[in-house]
């Protein structure tokens, strides 16, 4: 039992950041994007550190070591802790930068490469499996399902036949934990629960190889700091699940250990800390950790859509609507960008721009009922205080038949005692 809640949490704690980008739980007045939204329990609120993060010194020690050398003193740490060949390691980081830079293509010619350099290793069909969740997550649809669902037997496969053989068991370890984490988001997001259990169930047990083969191997601290916070912040905001020891500090260290320090989920620790301190409250310093990510990656959507919302909370709304003007630049055909317009727009006080938003979200064909429920809902409250009621009444009724939104169902019930 213990394994299956804490394979939940993990299922929760790895999805928060990517899935927290999608329909927002806020209040109508857009305060807050908080995960979890009432809380049966408080929380003392956490101070954001001033102090380095743990391991830094013994990490700099590490860089200093390797520096001067052929690749990046990185690929001479992943040799070290994983036994990893530094090209290979060298060459997967590249890759997963491109990633990160929305440098598809290239990305997938890089892990293409690799996978006829180092046959067997696995790393091809897996950077086929991020290219298209980036891709996926970037307007939280499933549009390249086919593509993905592809490569994703493909990364099981490979792995699967190379563990089967002795030597770079780590690495394979660490590979397999990944893309089952992955899908266990995937499924998630489809709301088949149970087989993302499972899938979350078996990515623990890969976790659990890779500290047996691999216990310097920072990066998987990651998956520990989102355990150790969010299963605090769930356990308190529910009855169903026995409160636990708030360990929101210790995961907190543990992401910014391996923001600091990872060698391959740097970036993705940042954008899990941006959440962490959505969550928090804490609105400057959830800014200032996106920040970090767009400086390094400024066309990345998934980030960038994720600090048009810092911005939005730090009142910077000119700086939110620009960073979301940059998204639909960088891919015209982006539809969340939309939405969140719609939604900053309504913060800013500008509802006819919220309206045009929300019209512009709405055009597309292919939003999933419960995304689109959604917008109706928001575009009907836009449409309140342009005293449209009756378009209003139209949205909310709109909202209500496509998705059941039940706040939607709310406003129309009170319209109706309030004529």
């Amino acid at each position: 039992m213990i394994a299956s809640w804490r394979s939940y949490g993990s299922i929760l704690a790895l999805g928060v950041g990517l899935l927290g980008a999608s329909v927002a739980t806020a209040d109508e007045d857009v305060k807050s994007d908080s995960v979890v939204s009432r809380k049966k329990k408080a929380l003392e609120t956490i101070a954001a550190p001033t102090s380095a993060p743990p391991g830094m010194s013994d990490h700099q020690a590490l860089l200093e070591q390797h520096s001067g050398r052929e690749y990046e003193p990185e690929a001479y740490i992943a040799e070290q802790v994983l036994g990893l060949d530094p090209k290979f390691a060298h060459d997967c980081r590249n890759g997963l930068h491109l990633i990160y830079l929305r440098e598809y293509k290239a990305a997938r010619q890089q892990f293409f490469d690799l996978s006829n350099e180092f046959p067997g290793w696995g790393i091809g069909p897996v950077g086929e499996v991020l290219v298209w969740q980036a891709l996926m997550l970037e307007n939280f649809d499933f549009r390249f399902e086919g593509q993905y669902q592809t490569a994703l037997r493909k990364s099981q496969a490979e792995l699967q036949t190379s563990m089967a053989m002795p030597g770079n068991e780590a690495w394979e370890y660490f590979l397999m934990s990944g893309i089952l984490g992955i899908d266990s988001i995937h499924t998630m997001r489809r709301e088949e629960w149970v087989k993302a259990l499972s899938r979350g169930y078996e990515a623990m047990k890969m976790v659990a190889r890779v500290r047996e083969v691999a216990p310097d191997f920072v990066d998987m601290r990651l998956g520990d700091g989102l355990f150790n916070y969010w299963v605090t912040v769930v356990s308190k905001s529910t009855s169903a699940i026995p409160d636990t020891e708030d360990k929101r500090s210790q995961g907190i260290n543990d992401m910014r250990q391996v923001e600091s320090q990872g060698l391959f989920l740097a970036p993705a620790a940042t954008l899990a800390l941006t959440f962490t301190w959505i969550e928090e409250g804490a609105k400057k310093e959830a800014l200032r950790t996106a920040r970090r990510n767009q400086k390094r990656y400024p066309n990345n959507i998934i980030n960038n859509l994720v600090l048009s919302r810092g911005q939005m909370y730090n009142n910077q709304y000119e700086a939110s609507e620009n960073t979301l003007k940059h998204v639909q630049a960088t891919d015209p055909k982006n539809r969340r960008s939309h939405y969140y317009l719609g939604r900053l727009y309504l913060r800013w006080k500008k509802p006819t721009a919220a309206v045009s938003a929300f019209d512009q979200y709405l055009a597309f064909t292919d939003i999933d009922k419960r995304d689109r429920g959604v917008a109706l809902y928001y575009k009907g409250i836009a449409l309140i205080r342009l005293d449209d009621r009756i378009a209003a009444e139209a949205a909310f009724r709109e909202s209500w038949k496509v998705a059941r939104f039940e706040r939607a169902k709310r406003r129309l019930d009170n319209m109706k005692k309030k004529p």
